[in-house]
């Protein structure tokens, strides 16, 4: 029988739509053995996750996604298997959540100059009282009407360049790599098609980078099999996952699009040893 899993999710405690405990049973549903929470900059909805897993026995695999720039690229590192009690792990986090809240009022703010009425308090509400972030503004703008979809929104509004945009805190990758290894953790690049900068893997390989997010909504066939190759000749890891944010992103995203052999959960997991 073959078992899959989906190493790339988040939950309203970053900018998901849904529950820890919802994720674990539509993960359920579609027949999932291993899923990973990894959202934003805080380890909040593991515990919730991993108790639901138990339950209807699913492996959840603690995760994590940290924002990073480098050389003005913004680079995406995952991590696994951190010690979430890490004290150096967890006095960074708390300054990039706090961060977090000021950009988003700080956007609020553009954005009522620009007529759009909507308010701090509405985006709290609809984050289900987790950590928010742009596809939450985005989504109210398209509740009350201003805004078409969750895509036009940040194509007019709230991506770079556009009136609205606001620059996030921001910590180099080799400040994620240290504090995700030094919390026992195993630090993939997510995403790297994104980037379209391949020359950046070896530098992050030579200060700490173990694996690569080889299969991803924004990856082709024909560079997933790329990343996979470049994974190979740098002996790192492979994992691949769906980024699902629930309706916060278009379906490409959707959970179940993704199906990572589960071999690959367990060489991660040796890894940890």
């Amino acid at each position: 029988m073959n078992r899959f899993a989906d190493l790339h999710i988040h939950t309203l405690f970053s900018d998901g739509q849904y529950s820890p405990t919802n994720v674990v049973e539509k993960a359920k549903e579609i027949g999932f053995s291993a899923i990973s929470i990894t959202d934003h900059d805080t380890f909040d909805g593991i515990e919730e996750a991993v108790s639901v897993g138990d339950k209807l026995g699913i492996e959840v695999i603690p995760g994590i996604e940290i924002s990073t720039v480098w050389d003005k690229k913004e680079i995406h590192i995952l991590g696994y298997f951190c010690n979430q009690n890490n004290y150096n792990l967890q006095n960074k986090l708390k300054v990039m959540q706090s961060a977090r809240r000021d950009r988003m009022e700080k956007i609020v703010f553009i954005l009522n100059k620009l007529n759009y009425k909507i308010n701090y308090e509405e985006i709290i509400k609809l984050s289900g009282n987790g950590s928010v972030g742009r596809p939450h503004i985005a989504r109210l703008l398209v509740e009350k009407g201003y805004i078409r979809s969750v895509k036009e929104a940040f194509n007019q509004l709230l991506s770079p360049g556009c009136p609205a945009y606001v620059e996030r805190y921001k910590i180099t990758p080799q400040e994620a790599l240290d504090l995700i290894l030094k919390a026992q953790g195993i630090p993939i690049i997510a995403h790297p098609g994104i980037l379209n900068d391949d020359d950046i893997i070896p530098q992050l390989v030579n200060l700490g980078l173990m694996g690569i997010e080889v299969w991803h909504p924004d990856h082709t066939k024909k560079m997933s099999k790329k990343y996979a190759s470049i994974a190979k000749k740098h002996d790192l890891l492979l994992t691949g996952g769906s980024d699902w944010h629930g309706k916060n992103k278009d379906a490409s995203f959707m959970l179940g699009n993704i199906k990572l052999d589960y071999k690959y959960v367990e060489e991660l997991k040796m890894a940890n040893f």
